[in-house]
């Protein structure tokens, strides 16, 4: 009885943890705009995760034999962190990130935009020295006419 309920617990601590990757993957999605095509792959990424985790947990923990309350308790682990502390966890870390990240992408734009600035002012120069060498070829060619 007493190796059946460590199971018991450990699979409640594992659906738990693979809630926390949840919301892990959940945090990165709200700091980082994604398409729906890598949205997609991370999503198939986690599941390959979770698949092969649980099936680790069952492997070593119960030599393969899958019981209903281990499910049950994997279940009941991740429902509980989704109903108490994830909502508090993810708003809370998503806010501390974009206090930091929002001065980096403020810097990054002034950045970009005087790149921008030197890329032109370039362009404008070779402009002026084509325009300033045929004029000299002009007056090459009216002198030497001459």
């Amino acid at each position: 009885m007493y190796r059946e309920l460590v199971f018991f617990c450990r699979t409640f601590l594992a659906g738990v943890f693979l809630a926390i990757c949840y919301d892990i993957l959940r945090i990165i999605r709200r700091i980082i705009v994604h398409t729906s095509f890598w949205m997609g792959m991370e999503d198939i990424l986690y599941w390959c995760f979770t698949g092969i985790f649980l099936f680790l947990i069952i492997y070593i923990e119960n030599d393969g034999v899958i019981r209903s309350y281990a499910l049950l308790a994997m279940g009941t682990g991740a429902f509980l962190y989704y109903v108490g502390p994830s909502k508090l966890i993810l708003n809370l870390t998503v806010g501390i990130a974009e206090k930091i990240l929002y001065p980096i992408r403020k810097w990054r734009k002034w950045l970009k935009f005087q790149w921008n600035r030197v890329k032109l002012f370039v362009c404008k120069q070779k402009n002026v020295k084509d325009v300033r060498e045929r004029k000299n070829e002009e007056e090459k060619k009216k002198k030497s006419s001459k």
